[in-house]
């Protein structure tokens, strides 16, 4: 068959949802499906577009052997809402144009958030004759509400419904999270819900000895949070923890990445020598990282929505033998504490996040067993290999 993946993220930006969708359109291909691409030009997450992308309508590249349409889109990111949903719906509008230009498919799968692609995606199902698929990684508009960073009642009123008519109009909603395929069962009308969870490519992540961390010493005790800089992760309990620390030397805090809060976040951490920000790095650079730190650290803000969420960055974490200190709750934290694969801490609790660290910076033989535990959970359920094959018989298409 042929799939058409229509998302506004894709490589060579790195984040969750780039990684997730190239991996698993590279295991559909495997299985012999064909897979086109529609997506934006590169500029994630600066709300810059990349060099030789600038000032482009369309472009189209092959990546790893799928040929990719790019469209055109107004970069933007940030707190100002106006520009971000001008960024959005310059995205739905132009990739509607790639759709129709490139050969139909049998199945368009579409990515939420952001949300808006669902017109697009009815549009081009309807001019292609061809059923889309409407994947759910983060409930829109609920998410931007719980944040705060949409308030506008009307603007939330006409999310709402174009939510509803997204989950009405597909062939099948997926959603990454028991907890989301849940709420959106719930919608009445709404088309059946399946579990798309994510996964994780094993050849890629793995361990990688020896390893280091660009900048920090072999003989330290460094806890790495690799991803997006942003709203949702709440990184002041980082910084705190790392506050109460500074007495322990040989603990380090890495951060890896980019996003709308690092620069505030610089400035939290200016005074703290125990504190260090690397910019993004390839993914085929990510196994080494974590391979050199004692854990990974993946917090969430303290709210009801994010009790069902299950962040993508565990698991090339636990692919490459590294314990994660999860500070959450809800789905993570029970996996995590079920399979004994990392520590779980309470969501913006700087004091026991210190406690968790420190906890494993005096226990290699612990960070040991429990990077084995979690190696050993990814492979045998979250490989895309089982989690696409899956998915594929519970579509009836394998």
């Amino acid at each position: 068959m042929r799939f058409l993946i229509l998302t506004q993220y894709f490589p060579p930006e790195v984040g969750a949802p780039q990684v997730r969708l190239l991996a698993m359109a590279k295991e559909l291909r495997r299985r012999g499906h064909e897979v086109d691409v529609v997506t934006a030009m590169p500029n994630y997450p600066r709300g810059e577009v990349f060099p030789g992308y600038e000032r482009r309508w369309l472009a189209r590249e092959v990546v790893d052997g799928m040929n990719v349409t790019r469209t055109w889109i107004y970069p933007a990111t940030g707190p100002d809402v106006l520009k971000r949903l001008v960024s959005y719906w310059s995205f739905a509008f132009s990739a509607l144009w790639g759709c129709l230009g490139v050969p139909r498919p049998d199945y368009i799968f579409v990515e939420s958030p952001p949300l808006f692609l669902g017109v697009t995606a009815w549009l081009a199902s309807a001019l292609c004759r061809a059923p889309y698929i409407f994947n759910v990684s983060d409930l829109w508009p609920e998410s931007a509400v719980s944040l705060g960073i949409v308030t506008n009642r009307t603007l939330i009123a006409l999310a709402e419904r174009l939510e509803r008519f997204s989950y009405r109009h597909a062939f099948r909603v997926c959603a990454v999270t028991d907890g989301i395929r849940g709420t959106i069962a719930s919608v009445p009308g709404a088309a059946p819900v399946l579990l798309l969870p994510n996964g994780v490519d094993l050849d890629t992540f793995r361990r990688i000895e020896p390893a280091r961390i660009d900048g920090v010493s072999d003989s330290t005790a460094a806890f790495v949070f690799a991803g997006t800089h942003g709203y949702a992760q709440g990184l002041d309990v980082i910084v705190e923890a790392a506050r109460r620390l500074v007495t322990r030397p040989e603990i380090r805090f890495v951060l890896v990445g980019d996003g709308p809060d690092k620069a505030r976040l610089r400035g939290l951490a200016h005074d703290l020598p125990n504190v260090s920000f690397l910019d993004p790095v390839p993914v085929t650079a990510m196994p080494e990282i974590f391979s050199a730190a004692r854990a990974s650290i993946v917090p969430l803000r303290k709210l009801e929505l994010f009790k069902g969420a299950r962040p993508s960055k565990i698991l090339p974490s636990l692919a490459s033998e590294t314990p994660v200190i999860y500070a959450g709750e809800g789905e993570t934290a029970d996996l995590i504490e079920t399979n004994q694969c990392g520590l779980v801490v309470p969501p913006e609790c700087p004091e026991k996040l210190a406690e968790a660290v420190v906890r494993l910076a005096d226990d290699p033989a612990l960070v040991r067993r429990m990077g084995l535990q979690g190696r050993r959970l990814v492979a045998e359920k979250y490989s895309w290999e089982n989690i696409v094959g899956h998915w594929l018989t519970e579509m009836q298409l394998q």
